[in-house]
């Protein structure tokens, strides 16, 4: 079968055109079939990932999808949960409370929870935080979730020392930073995020280092939170920033039919290359060894039999 891994940009274009003939051989003259995916804000990484999701279920003649906007990772597991969307994007630390609900399709890439401020402002570490207006994620984000739990773990969630949170999205988030309104915003996503490439032709921009966090938020919540860092030159950094890395699953509840979630895995895998943002850097997930690690949920069982029949 197929390597165990999958370079990053690598598209297996014969094995692609092969299945895509099956599959329409045995769907010739049905309607394509009709799925949702809850994503999240405009200008953010998730949307980008479903739309690109979109134009490659297309193109293999798998599905249409319509991409739902949303707050985030905790609105779209209540959308996926509610029957208001088939798919889901969000971070593995907000599937963790949906436990035994819903399936996976795959482990697709990684998040960085980044905390963005003026290059030349008044924040260079987590504790300058303290006191100050910070825009802390949108109401239904995943973003919000985690920047909850740094905070409290890094004792600026409440008393003296707590910031003052402002719940904003992600274009008021950055209107607000550019505006000197608060001195940080949070954000989880992809690197870059679009919206912060857009605030860079404006202001110059840098990172804070949350990974002193780290072992507490392991601590309380085992196999969710990763080292990582944001590689040097994203935002027009210096070096490197270490940072915290939490995966992005592909979710769907348990009722998805196999063979949609056969072609799903099909997709994510042969059309890797076109599901990756043209300006993305960072950790990638869309190879053989890391789709499959779906933890904290299971694999939808059709997905799994389609990862073993193509890896072994």
């Amino acid at each position: 079968m197929a390597d165990a891994t999958l370079a990053r940009r690598t598209v297996l274009v014969g094995a692609a055109a092969a299945l895509a003939s099956a599959l329409a051989g045995c769907t010739l003259g049905q309607a394509p079939t009709r799925l949702a995916m809850a994503c999240g804000e405009r200008g953010g990484t998730y949307v980008q990932f479903g739309d690109l999701l979109r134009a490659v279920l297309a193109d293999r003649g798998t599905a249409t999808l319509e991409v739902l906007e949303s707050g985030g990772s905790v609105d779209n597991l209540a959308m996926l949960a509610a029957g208001d969307a088939d798919l889901a994007i969000a971070l593995a630390d907000a599937v963790a409370e949906h436990d035994g609900e819903l399936v996976a399709i795959g482990r697709v890439y990684q998040n960085y929870l980044q905390c963005v401020v003026r290059a030349e402002g008044p924040v260079a570490t987590l504790a300058d935080l303290a006191g100050r207006p910070v825009a802390v994620g949108a109401p239904g984000s995943g973003a919000a979730l985690t920047a909850a739990r740094v905070l409290d773990v890094a004792g600026l969630a409440t008393g003296a020392d707590g910031v003052v949170p402002i719940a904003l999205l992600l274009p008021e988030a950055v209107d607000a930073l550019r505006d000197g309104t608060i001195d940080a915003f949070f954000w989880s996503g992809g690197v870059p995020i679009p919206e912060v490439l857009r605030l860079q032709q404006d202001v110059a921009v840098t990172l804070v280092d949350l990974t002193a966090t780290l072992p507490a938020l392991t601590a309380a919540h085992p196999g969710v939170y990763a080292s990582t860092s944001v590689p040097s030159g994203v935002y027009d950094t210096p070096g490197p920033i270490p940072a915290i890395g939490v995966s992005n699953l592909l979710l769907a509840r348990p009722d998805l039919a196999d063979d949609v979630a056969a072609r799903l895995v099909d997709a994510l895998v042969d059309d890797a290359e076109a599901l990756v943002p043209d300006d993305s850097v960072g950790v990638q997930y869309l190879t053989a060894s890391n789709l499959i690690d779906a933890d904290p949920v299971p694999l939808h069982p059709a997905a799994q039999r389609r990862y073993r029949e193509r890896y072994g």
